[in-house]
Formats: C-alpha cells, structure tokens, sequence
C-alpha cells in the first residue's frame, strides 16, 4: 500500500465521511455494543448534517486516506477543546479525537500515515502535546499508539447510546 495518499478534507467530503465513519466505528465496535446502542451513537455522530458542521468547524482538522483506486480507507480527526482534563497537564492539549482504519487495510501503513499527518497538523498549530480516549479492552489500538510514544495518564467515561465504557487516556508530548 505505498500509494496510500492523505488529504485534509473540507465540507465537500461530508457524505464520504458519513458513510467511511459509521463504517469503520460500527466494524470496530459493533460486536461489541447492542445494536440500539451502536445505532444512538452513530445517529449522534455521523449524519451529513454533523460531518458538514465538524468540517466547517475551524478548530477541528480532519484527514483522509486514500488507497491506489482513490478508495477511502480511513481517517483522523483532530479537535481543539476549551476544556482538556487537568490530569494530561497542558491546557492547550490537542485531542486526537478520532482515527479508524478499514480493517482491509489494517496493518498496511494507514494509521501511521494517518497519525502522521496529525502530528504534523499538531506541531504546526504549536501544541506540544496530543491526547486521546481509547477504550480499555481495544489491545490492537492501545499498541498502536504506545508504539507511537502514547502513554496513559488517566481516565474517562466514554458513552455509546446509554452504555458507559471506560477510555484510557493517553497523551503524546510533541
């Protein structure tokens, strides 16, 4: 997969967007979450409607990966919050909100080429440190960004329809 091509991406690709994102989160954790549950966090975070605002949001940077056909194949996103959990001890801490990888094209590159053009967009807005929410039973993900300098600090809730599961939150210093 040397052909692998990222992009920041703009409102126009918010129905792309839609359909890779309920996608790939619905491949990655549907067996994992009842269906109802799955459907309510889908319906709250990838309709047209959400993708196009989230696209237009100046404090928020999405990228997409593109395979050798142009075939969308995963995507990152970061966001500034006003409010960074004390315990990851930077105010200005920038999230890395979400990254997702079709499985087809996992362990290929993808997600380093992803998290790499995050670190970038990380570095050249300033922000010396990155952080995270990954659910505590993902082992695949939790490697992932430990291979990549990630460590735990912390904790919190991260709710899909009305079931709680626990995030590790990690950080990165840049």
């Amino acid at each position: 997969m040397s052909d692998i091509q990222v992009i920041q991406i703009d409102a126009s690709y918010a129905q792309v967007l839609t359909t890779l994102g309920r996608k790939l989160f619905a491949d990655t954790f549907g067996s994992d979450n009842a269906p109802a549950n799955m459907e309510a966090y889908l319906d709250e975070s990838y309709t047209p409607e959400i993708q196009h605002k989230e696209l237009n949001d100046p404090k928020v940077w999405t990228f997409m990966a593109f395979d050798e056909n142009n075939i969308p194949i995963g995507f990152c996103q970061l966001r500034q919050n006003e409010n960074v959990y004390g315990f990851i001890g930077d105010p200005e801490a920038i999230e890395l909100q979400r990254i997702y990888v079709d499985k087809k094209s996992a362990g290929k590159g993808v997600g380093g080429k992803l998290m790499a053009s995050c670190i970038a967009k990380a570095k050249e807005l300033n922000k010396k440190t990155m952080w995270l929410g990954v659910w505590e039973f993902n082992p695949t993900a939790i490697k992932f960004y430990s291979n990549r300098g990630f460590y735990k600090v912390g904790s919190h809730i991260f709710k899909v329809g009305d079931q709680e599961d626990t995030d590790n939150i990690m950080i990165l210093k840049l």
